[in-house]
């Protein structure tokens, strides 16, 4: 009975070890990211605290340093790609880093409201159904045929360009079958579909579509090109969660008129005015990402409406640390940086739109919207004089806490 004891203990104990190992293995792999990205021709320091050590492959051949301790790697003229791997312990193996030398680029914080309207391509299906037909019997032309997040490009050779020509064809259709062009998981091929007559004598497919989305975002950055970043995150459909393909899309000027504040368990959102014609366009979409949307923005425009840019330095992952920083936004028509604190930094969260945790300290702005709200997406975050970040998400149940996306993200963009 005693060995069967002791063998018992022996079990938990050598379990509990394998779990710490496994449990410290685990914290440090994430607390070292897969890509770190430094400026030509800088000394640039990284710091990761992690008991490892890391062999790095450069142009000059190959070097070996702790990472329990800051380390400083200084960067020639020309951009260049190295690999660093890292070893727990030293004897471990923990991770491969890629490690990006970059030519410095200085962005303009924005800070400012953008009414956005984002075109499909073709006609995107946002759900597949059925209904009744003259007779009463159930009918579902499109089962098995068309999927939720497909989008129809053609109608029997016809190029599909939005909704209302897609439900001018199909009002014509006299019950015959139609070939769709179709767009599923960025795979083209075609699908025939016979459409019914409703009860109404209508003619139907069985789907529900949409051809676009707009709504008010905040603009991250503009470089001296007039290329911009906004919102941190992509445009996604509100029923299928999938990220919209991009036929085409403008901002346009907008300006707060309303402010309705967050509170735990519902979200807040401000609201925006916005016209919807050729000259409020102030710049053209030309990407949708899941780091935000990109394009080129009409600076002519935007220095006329009294926005002034002033190019700063990016700060990478590696150079943010915990506690103050800022975010800029509009709110009343007054762009202002307000008060945050970064209070988690995730260095191995890479390419996600989670990288940082923060929460906003400024009385004013809880005053103002309870902390961050819809329509705040994409403002910048500021930290010693550097854009370091962009807001994306927030806490529903904690308006005045939410999430960041690393700038250094949405600049490969």
């Amino acid at each position: 009975m005693k060995r069967v004891v002791r063998n018992l203990y022996r079990g938990i104990f050598i379990f509990a070890v394998a779990g710490l190992l496994a449990g410290g293995w685990y914290t440090c792999y994430n607390s070292v990211p897969s890509q770190v990205r430094l400026a030509t021709q800088k000394a640039q320091r990284m710091e990761f605290r992690v008991p490892a050590v890391a062999s790095i492959e450069t142009l000059q051949g190959k070097m070996e340093t702790g990472l329990y301790r800051p380390v400083t790697m200084v960067t020639g003229p020309a951009e260049a790609v190295y690999q660093m791997d890292v070893k727990l312990l030293g004897l471990i193996p923990l991770k491969s880093v890629q490690i990006q030398v970059m030519s410095e680029r200085n962005v303009s914080a924005a800070g400012f409201p953008v009414g956005i309207f984002l075109k499909t391509k073709g006609v995107m299906v946002v759900g597949v159904g059925s209904f009744n037909d003259q007779t009463g019997a159930v009918r579902e032309p499109s089962k098995g045929r068309l999927a939720e997040g497909d989008y129809i490009l053609k109608y029997n050779d016809v190029e599909i360009t939005g909704k209302k020509q897609f439900m001018s064809l199909l009002a014509e259709n006299q019950g015959t079958e139609v070939v769709l062009g179709i767009e599923r998981d960025g795979v083209y091929l075609e699908e025939r579909v016979t459409p019914a007559f409703n009860q109404s004598g209508e003619c139907k497919m069985g789907i529900w579509i949409r051809d676009n989305a707009q709504g008010v975002g905040t603009l991250t950055f503009v470089d001296e090109e007039g290329n911009f970043g906004a919102l941190g995150h992509g445009i996604t459909d509100a029923d299928t969660g999938e990220l919209m393909e991009l036929g085409r899309g403008s901002l346009y000027g907008t300006r707060i008129v309303a402010v309705r504040k967050g509170t735990d368990g519902v979200p807040g959102e401000l609201t925006g005015m916005i016209e919807y014609d050729d000259t409020n366009v102030i710049g053209e979409i030309t990407k949708n990402t899941p780091y935000g949307i990109f394009g080129r923005l009409d600076m002519e425009k935007a220095k006329e409406s009294g926005i002034e840019f002033v190019a700063q330095e990016i700060g990478f992952k590696q150079d943010i640390r915990l506690g103050a920083a800022t975010m800029i936004s509009t709110i009343n028509d007054e762009m202002q940086e307000y008060d945050i604190e970064i209070t988690a930094i995730h260095m191995g969260n890479d390419g996600g739109k989670k990288g940082l945790e923060l929460i906003v300290t400024d009385e004013e702005l809880i005053n103002l919207t309870g902390g961050i709200v819809q329509g705040m997406s994409g403002s910048p975050i500021m930290q010693d004089g550097k854009v370091v970040g962009a807001v994306t998400h927030v806490l529903v149940n904690a308006p005045e806490k939410g999430y960041g996306i690393f700038i250094e993200e949405m600049l490969v963009e």
